[in-house]
């Protein structure tokens, strides 16, 4: 079925590209057959999508969501296509590169069952009273696992205007028998996030407790800690139906569960009252 959607979203993506000729070069599809997708003859094969997609950054279901959805899930800026040796430069930067490649490969080994779609919450330190609910997909692209967040963005939030929803991507590893997330928002780029959570209990991945750290989205930017709940949503939902669930809270409303406010509320688990800490998983 051909998707008029798609059409739209790919060309708002080339327009972050200096030449259409030179994306196509890059990506390894004919011009003329790319000339097909953008004026909406023809849709690209599942195999030329996910091509089309990886080179742009964006997942396949996102690039198929309607143009209003998609255009906010975009970063304004620039994209780099080609990855940046960040460590060439560095002492002993071979060692350095092989531990973080044994990390990649020991987390693959158990990530497997944490992969899929969660709703997560945390005390917002923007909004006094709230509690955000965010989206949150982990994959696995080849051997890596990857963490796509959306959140919404309210109009008094730095650099934006109107609502809007917020999108940030990151690396996940499974270490310790924890999921530790590093990711950064794809819209301004200023900051960098950490997310760690308890590995499930006896199985269990319902509900994953764990503390997120990150920078408020006000002109204060102020770096900020709060417990964190991911809980796991079921796979028959589409992604658009997801991202509606995507919102900000009255921490007041009674529209978090029991379990998840009792997360989010508990007391350290260490007497230190400088100290900080999740609840384990229960």
């Amino acid at each position: 079925m051909k998707s008029q959607h798609l059409t739209t979203n790919l060309r708002l993506l080339c327009s972050y590209v200096g030449s259409v000729a030179e994306c196509c070069r890059k990506i390894g599809i004919n011009r003329q057959q790319f000339s097909k997708y953008l004026n909406g003859n023809t849709q690209p094969s599942m195999q030329s999508l996910r091509k089309i997609c990886d080179y742009f950054g964006v997942d396949t279901e996102e690039i198929n969501l309607p143009p209003e959805t998609f255009k906010p899930l975009i970063s304004n800026q620039q994209r780099t296509n080609s990855p940046l040796n960040i460590l060439n430069g560095a002492p002993e930067n071979k060692r350095y590169t092989q531990q973080l490649t044994n990390m990649v490969t020991h987390s693959n080994e158990d990530i497997e069952r944490y992969l899929g779609d969660y709703y997560y919450y945390y005390m917002s330190p923007s909004f006094e009273g709230s509690i955000t609910k965010g989206f949150a997909r982990l994959s696995l692209v080849d051997g890596i696992c990857y963490s796509h967040f959306y959140e919404r963005a309210e109009p008094k939030q730095a650099m934006l205007k109107g609502y809007e929803i917020g999108k940030f991507i990151g690396i996940v590893f499974l270490l310790g028998e924890r999921l530790q997330i590093v990711d950064y928002s794809v819209n301004c780029q200023r900051a960098v996030s950490q997310t760690i959570l308890y590995g499930a209990t006896k199985g269990n991945i319902s509900l994953l407790s764990g503390l997120t750290m990150g920078i408020q989205g006000r002109n204060a930017r102020i770096p900020f800690t709060a417990r964190v709940v991911f809980e796991r949503l079921s796979s028959q939902l589409t992604l658009r139906q997801k991202l509606k669930g995507v919102k900000l809270l009255d921490i007041e409303g009674n529209q978090v569960s029991n379990a998840i406010m009792s997360r989010l509320t508990s007391t350290s688990n260490i007497t230190n009252p400088h100290i900080f800490t999740a609840p384990e998983n229960f």
